[in-house]
């Protein structure tokens, strides 16, 4: 965790206009937080299971010169990606900015994120049609696979995860993997009080994944389609919609 504190005091003497007042409106604003992800490039394997999983289209493919990419106006941080990815590469970071005594505190810290189960169904590698470039062993994250370069190739199945990096960056597609990935890890709950419900259905409309629908004059989340991403949450004007971390 980083946490950066800074003087109000100094804040305010660079803004024009009435200090007084301004310092009394910045002790009235509430704390802002926000979410980010970000993808380490130098750990991406290039896999592009992110890509494959995420639910909104929000991420770049990979190339073997280039790492996989989050597109932020596109991304509703539901973290599905974070979960997926098989090596950690990509971080949630948590912000919050705040007035307290007389200082501005900026915190910033990593959000430990559990992670989907990857397994191994079948592997299949045509040698014949395989050049022994050795691109394969580079990105491979276990260790999986010794090449000697132009000479040999060879798998250990027992090493291998099936992240199917290796079948992602074959330049003669000749490496063919089947996976199982484990359910999304749903770490929160999300409930909709439907006293306060007034069925103005604007969650309905900005749910990027269809998993809101009207029943009887209220809405009801379909929990199995939910990716808790939190964007009915903010958009609801009445707060009926609640979505909490587990404990």
């Amino acid at each position: 965790m980083i946490e950066i504190k800074k003087s109000l005091n100094e804040i305010l003497s660079k803004m024009d206009g009435d200090k007084e007042y301004i310092s009394e409106v910045a002790h009235k604003i509430k704390p802002i937080s926000y979410k980010s992800l970000y993808v380490n490039e130098s750990k991406c394997v290039r896999c592009n299971l992110c890509y494959k999983e995420c639910p909104v289209n929000a991420i770049e493919k990979a190339k073997i010169r280039k790492s996989v990419k989050i597109i932020d106006e596109k991304c509703v941080k539901c973290e599905i990606c974070a979960q997926t990815c098989p090596v950690g590469a990509i971080y949630v970071i948590d912000g919050k900015a705040e007035i307290k005594d007389r200082e501005i505190h900026y915190v910033i810290k990593e959000k430990t994120i559990p992670h989907r189960k990857i397994r191994l169904k079948n592997y299949y590698i045509d040698k014949d049609k395989c050049v022994k470039c050795g691109i394969c062993a580079r990105y491979c994250p276990t260790g999986a696979i010794k090449v000697e370069i132009r000479k040999s190739i060879e798998i250990n199945l027992d090493l291998c995860m099936g992240c199917g990096a290796c079948m992602e960056v074959c330049p003669k597609k000749c490496i063919k993997v089947e996976n199982e990935i484990g359910e999304v890890i749903k770490t929160k709950d999300i409930e909709v009080n439907k006293n306060l419900c007034v069925g103005c259905f604007v969650c309905v409309e900005e749910c990027p994944v269809n998993a809101i629908e009207e029943e009887g004059g209220k809405v009801k989340i379909i929990k199995d389609k939910c990716i808790l991403c939190g964007k009915c949450v903010k958009v609801c004007p009445v707060n009926a919609i609640k979505m909490e971390e587990k404990k």
